[in-house]
């Protein structure tokens, strides 16, 4: 099985964050960075969530995967992190955020969405911050998005 469509992204990640938010901001509760929790992985609010990064601030590149039904495990590489969480969209529409809105992301419908989020490269990009390397495209997210049932 293949995802429908898959789109990628490099994000700017600022202050070890960016997040996944819904595109109409007046219907996010608690809009980012706000209550971003430090540390961990992944943390789910409504209509949002958020990315903990190994690094302060760089350039990820995130992979997001539109898939009609729950796929497979992703086996391509070993990652560093796994987690699920759900992400409703009113709209069909998401926006990536860190330091302020920097790509839109048209899902597959409006809805409510599992996501399973990897991660890979942390222990690397946190090596390159800690020596003030350049650490663009080290860390790599795969974002497989399919509707909840």
């Amino acid at each position: 099985m293949e995802p429908v469509r898959a789109d990628e992204f490099k994000v700017r990640v600022v202050s070890h964050g960016w997040c996944v938010q819904e595109s109409d901001e007046a219907l996010v509760p608690v809009p980012f960075p706000d209550d971003s929790p430090a540390g961990g992985f992944l943390a789910q609010f409504e209509r949002r969530l958020d990315f903990c990064s190994a690094g302060h601030t760089h350039y990820a590149v995130v992979t997001v995967e539109h898939w009609g039904a729950e796929p497979e495990p992703d086996r391509r590489t070993v990652w560093d992190e796994v987690a699920e969480a759900v992400f409703v969209s009113a709209s069909g529409v998401a926006a990536i955020w860190s330091d302020g809105r920097h790509h839109e992301l048209t899902l597959l419908a409006p809805g409510t969405w599992r996501v399973r989020a990897y991660c890979a490269g942390r222990a690397e990009v946190a090596q390159a911050d800690d020596a003030d390397d350049v650490a663009d495209g080290i860390e790599v997210y795969v974002l497989q998005f399919w509707p909840q049932a």
